[in-house]
């Protein structure tokens, strides 16, 4: 290692950190290019910031970019790079930069002379305004770093979309070994989705197995949602999921009311009318047994219902509807408290209607428990 003193340059680069962002910097050139290409050249670059990681841009749009567009613009980026074009940069002056058709350029003072980063197309023959090539070409003003050939940038994956303003969307995006990943997790999502849809198409057997299908649907929204793959899929499979955890909580519902009227008419075949039932059901869903409670409440109105549901493990499911009256004799919440207490557990609702949860070894006593508490305020 050299002897170095006070006083001493010492110059130190670093090669992965300053290759990360000469990467990033001819990506942002290209997807400027994209952008023009296929949303029109009246588009204009708002801004822009670089990092060894990843790129931001800003873009003016009319609208926000849909699907199809973003897939465009990419797709684009990613022509430019399997052709491996060179990059060319040169000193001009800045004169001879003033009236080239499709020359790009911020708003702020440029040094003279200025460097011109032309990719495919060497700089001479870009500002010659009679070959038009800065128009087919990205063809720009630019004092920083940047590969030699488009071909180094691996690959540019599209992962953010947002509206920052009106009419300025940003953009993030990644490139290289990254963004082959995040295609990656995006075909791996893509076929997830399509799994759940012919799960879907096949129906579910039971409330229990089309419950944890919607179920499914939702965490399988929610890696959409928040994984790193192109913006473009992303949005399809949100649009896709959409549909699908529609199409899963209906089919829930249904299922759902059909076991709660099969239910109620066994209970009602047990029980002859009264101003009270109280009874096991058999079910894995809070939701079927307070809609038997409900129904069994709309075919006997003057009827107050408490219904427990076992589960595994000794934990018991209750809901409990009071009967119709202008002046309750009791309320619901507090009969479904009285109850799940005596479980070690917790109840919660209104004064009409009521659910909870407990656990018990001895559901007989809770029935007990259930019937006392009632018949006491009746």
């Amino acid at each position: 290692m050299p002897y170095c003193h006070p006083g001493r340059w010492v110059t130190k680069a670093f090669q992965a950190w300053r290759l990360g962002c000469m990467e990033k910097h001819t990506a942002t050139h290209l997807l400027n290019w994209a952008l023009r290409r296929s949303l029109g050249p009246g588009t204009e670059q708002r801004g822009s910031h670089l990092s060894p990681e990843r790129l931001r841009f800003d873009v003016a749009t009319q609208a926000p970019l849909t699907p199809e567009q973003l897939q465009a613009v990419e797709s684009a980026v990613q022509e430019a790079v399997r052709q491996d074009e060179a990059v060319y940069m040169e000193e001009v002056a800045l004169a001879h930069t003033a009236h080239v058709p499709g020359l790009r350029c911020l708003d702020e003072v440029y040094p003279d002379p200025v460097r011109v980063v032309s990719v495919g197309v060497p700089v001479a023959r870009a500002l010659d305004p009679a070959s038009q090539a800065a128009l087919q070409t990205s063809v720009e003003l630019c004092c920083g770093t940047h590969l030699l050939r488009t071909g180094a940038v691996g690959d540019l994956v599209i992962i953010g979309e947002r509206q920052l303003a009106k009419g300025t969307t940003r953009l993030l995006a990644i490139t290289g070994e990254q963004a082959q990943q995040a295609r990656e997790v995006g075909q791996g999502l893509a076929q997830e989705v399509e799994a759940a849809t012919e799960r879907l198409s096949r129906g579910s057997r039971d409330v229990v197995e089309a419950q944890r299908l919607s179920k499914d649907m939702g965490r399988l929204t929610d890696a959409v949602d928040t994984a790193v793959m192109p913006q473009w899929q992303r949005r399809k499979l949100q649009a896709a999921l959409k549909v699908l955890q529609r199409r899963a909580n209906t089919a829930v519902r249904k299922l759902e009311m059909r076991q709660a009227a099969q239910k109620t008419q066994e209970l009602l075949q047990r029980h002859s009318e009264g101003p009270l039932i109280v009874d096991t059901v058999s079910t894995e869903s809070l939701s079927v047994l307070v809609k038997v409670v409900r129904q069994l409440c709309e075919q006997v109105p003057s009827t107050s219902v408490l219904l427990l549901s076992p589960q595994p493990l000794g934990h018991v499911l209750c809901a409990c509807q009071v009967a119709q009256s202008p002046t309750p004799a009791f309320t619901a919440e507090a009969w479904a408290l009285a109850v799940c207490s005596h479980m070690g557990g917790k109840a919660w609702g209104s004064r009409v209607v009521a659910q909870g949860t407990g656990s018990t070894a001895d559901l007989e006593a809770a029935l007990s428990t259930a019937r006392a508490y009632a018949l006491n305020q009746l």
